[in-house]
Parts: C-alpha cells; structure tokens; sequence
C-alpha cells in the first residue's frame, strides 16, 4: 500500500504537539468523534493482546465486535515488532 501523499507533513504535525491537551484539542479538531473511538479501541486491542488476554475478552470489555478483535489481532501480527516498541502497557 502506498503512503499517503501528506504523510510526512500529518506526521510532522503530531510530533510538534507537546502536551496531552494539546494533543486532545488537535485530534478532536481533526477527527471525528467515532474515529477517535476507532483509534482508541485499535489501542486498547493491541494493548489487550499484547497483555495474554483472549480476543473474547478483550471484545467484552470493549463492547466491540470480535471481528473488530480479530482485524486488530491481524495487524498486530503484521506489526508486532514496531508496536510493541511504540506501545506502553
């Protein structure tokens, strides 16, 4: 898959904020209140696999769909050594 065309520049932008209110007002000003959440529970799902804990589980405890478990648990398969550096558990 290609990148993005303005990767470098979005990327740049979030390495500029340096707070976690900053942080907040950029994302609610840039996404939408579901993508958030989307972001949020992708998240919570590698940090829930990353733990042990069982993609049923991890999909109740979310309220989330274990299909959207089980698409989180294939990324984390395709990338599991760069999120496990970039996650803090």
């Amino acid at each position: 898959m290609a990148k993005p065309k303005f990767e470098k520049d979005l990327v740049h932008n979030l390495v500029q904020i340096q707070n976690d209110k900053n942080m907040k007002n950029f994302l609610d000003v840039l996404l939408t209140d579901s993508e958030v959440e989307d972001l949020s529970h992708r998240l919570q799902i590698f940090k829930g696999l990353l733990a042990g804990k069982s993609q049923r589980d991890i999909s109740e405890e979310l309220d989330v769909a274990i299909g959207t478990v089980i698409r989180g648990a294939a990324e984390l398969r395709r990338k599991k050594d760069k999120v496990k550096r970039m996650i803090q558990l």
